[in-house]
């Protein structure tokens, strides 16, 4: 009986460090193409639009801003670039709500992750995610990104 639990134990301890390293070296699905925006402006309830967005290809003067309904971070949908009228459409999103977090006051933060659904985006896959860490006044709902932070896709 001692045997069979020492061989259990052992197993167990060779077993763990093999699946750490199985998960550590599989490619990450989904990750994000490399897109960042650095600023948005908007209303959740109306458009939201993500500006100053780089691209790991470089810069592109035809995609200059990403704008679509707010409602978009609810339910999913689709964001047009401007001036291109290229596509990312997004799955319906997770949040998640820390309250007002590092928000200034009447305002809370919340962090949506999604997929990219679709959309004829060159800077955006099938797979790519979506994410970003939002401010929102709870008076006006104007839509800041969290100080410090970028919208990722």
């Amino acid at each position: 009986m001692r045997r069979v639990m020492i061989a259990v134990a052992v197993l167990a301890t060779l077993a763990v460090p093999i699946g750490i390293a199985t998960v550590t070296l599989v490619p990450a699905a989904g990750a994000a193409s490399g897109t960042t925006c650095a600023k948005v402006s908007g209303r959740t309830s109306a458009v939201i639009t993500f500006k100053k967005c780089k691209f790991t290809s470089g810069k592109d003067k035809t995609n200059k801003t990403l704008s679509g309904f707010g409602i978009s971070l609810v339910n999913g949908g689709s964001f047009t670039w401007s001036s291109s009228g290229q596509t990312t459409i997004i799955g319906a999103p997770s949040s998640m709500s820390p309250g007002q977090g590092a928000c200034k006051s009447n305002s809370r933060e919340i962090i949506y992750t999604a997929t990219v659904t679709g959309g004829t985006s060159t800077h955006s896959q099938v797979g790519d995610v979506f994410s970003a860490t939002l401010c929102i006044n709870s008076r006006n709902d104007k839509a800041t990104l969290l100080a410090g932070t970028v919208a990722h896709l």
